[in-house]
C-alpha cells in the first residue's frame, strides 16, 4: 500500500466518478435484473489502465453490478484486477512494459500496435470504456482510435 498523496487521492476520485458518469449516460442498467418480464443482462465495462484510478473504476463498476474486464501493460497488476472481481484482458503475445517503481513505461511501436489490436477486440463488446492509463512524465497513451470508436455498440 502507498501513502495517500494528492495524486493518489485525486486518482481515486477520478476512477470512482468516471464510472458514475458513465452509468448516468448509459441507456441501460449496470446490474443484471431478473424479473417476471424477463432478464436484463448486466452492462460490460472495459477499464484500460490498472493504476489507482483504474482499480477504483473496476471496484466501483463491480459494486454497481457491471461485468468488468481490465487491461494494463504491467502483468503484476493482474492479481489486483482479479481480486476486485474483474477479468484481466490478455493476448497470446504478451504486451508488457513495466518500468521503475512498478509504473508503466512507453511501449515500442510494435507493442503499441499489438495493444491496440487487443483493445479493439474487447471494445466492440463493451458498454462502458474508461481509460486511466498513464506513463509518468509523459502524455497519456492513445489507446482508442476514432476507427475503434466506430466499432462500439450503439449507446455505449
Amino acid at each position: 500500500a502507498q501513502s495517500m498523496d494528492a495524486l493518489s487521492s485525486q486518482a481515486t476520485v477520478a476512477g470512482y466518478k468516471a464510472v458514475l458518469l458513465a452509468a448516468n449516460h448509459l441507456p441501460k442498467f449496470l446490474p443484471m435484473f431478473t424479473t417476471a418480464a424477463g432478464t436484463i443482462r448486466p452492462a460490460k465495462a472495459l477499464i484500460l489502465g490498472a493504476g489507482v484510478a483504474g482499480l477504483q473504476a473496476i471496484a466501483t463498476a463491480r459494486r454497481l453490478g457491471a461485468v468488468v474486464e481490465a487491461f494494463d501493460v504491467r502483468p503484476a497488476v493482474k492479481e489486483q484486477v482479479e481480486s476486485l472481481g474483474a477479468s484481466f484482458l490478455e493476448s497470446e503475445e504478451e504486451v508488457t512494459a513495466e518500468g521503475e517503481g512498478g509504473y508503466a513505461k512507453e511501449l515500442t511501436e510494435d507493442q503499441h500496435h499489438k495493444e491496440l489490436e487487443l483493445i479493439g477486440d474487447a471494445l466492440s463488446d463493451a458498454d462502458i470504456v474508461i481509460t486511466t492509463a498513464q506513463i509518468p512524465g509523459r502524455e497519456a497513451p492513445v489507446l482508442i482510435t476514432e476507427d475503434m470508436v466506430k466499432t462500439m455498440k450503439y449507446g455505449s
